[in-house]
């Protein structure tokens, strides 16, 4: 009996440590030295994030491959600065396909991104999928960024072109 009456107390004490959220995942996500020496230092705009026990975060969007859909995410950063470079590593970070951006570039309030023509978004991609990427990316600068008001998106070869989309060179994608 007193073996039995001690199972229950071991069970009980288990679901209340996994109601504690101490065997939860969180977000699948580990701090570690890579993370916080992967920080760009150029000097842009003041983080305007939260910070949890000191560690600064910044808020960017992913996406949820179950619901389809974009979901926010605030990630750890080191820097009291956020550069489009910073913002873009944290998004790529977060999204399970190989997504390779060539360049980023900042003119008159517009931030131009160009993809590489090999890899996702340009290739191999739903139309759904294509879209969830675009506007993850695009949110994440537009919401972070208070110097840029519109988002171009751009493929090594000039023009966005993909299986589900053709953007005219320099159309604008998404705005504030």
């Amino acid at each position: 009996m007193k073996k039995f009456i001690f199972c229950l107390y071991m069970a009980a004490f288990v679901f209340s440590l996994g109601g504690c959220g101490l065997f939860t995942e969180e977000d699948g996500m580990e701090l570690t030295q890579e993370d916080f020496e992967s920080v760009n230092h150029m000097e842009t705009k003041n983080v305007t994030g939260s910070s949890v026990r000191g560690i600064k975060t910044l808020l960017i969007y992913t996406i949820d491959n179950i619901e389809g859909q974009l979901v926010p995410l605030r990630v750890p950063i080191t820097s009291d600065k956020v550069t489009p470079e910073l913002i873009m590593n944290r998004v790529l970070e977060n999204i399970d396909e190989k997504v390779v951006v060539t360049e980023i570039d900042v003119f008159k309030r517009c931030i131009y991104v160009s993809f590489d023509d090999n890899y996702v978004p340009l290739r191999k991609c739903t139309k759904k999928f294509e879209t969830l990427i675009l506007d993850c990316i695009s949110n994440s600068l537009l919401d972070n960024i208070d110097y840029v008001d519109s988002v171009v998106f751009r493929s090594e070869k000039g023009a966005y072109q993909s299986a589900n989309y053709t953007f005219d060179f320099d159309e604008v994608y998404s705005t504030k």
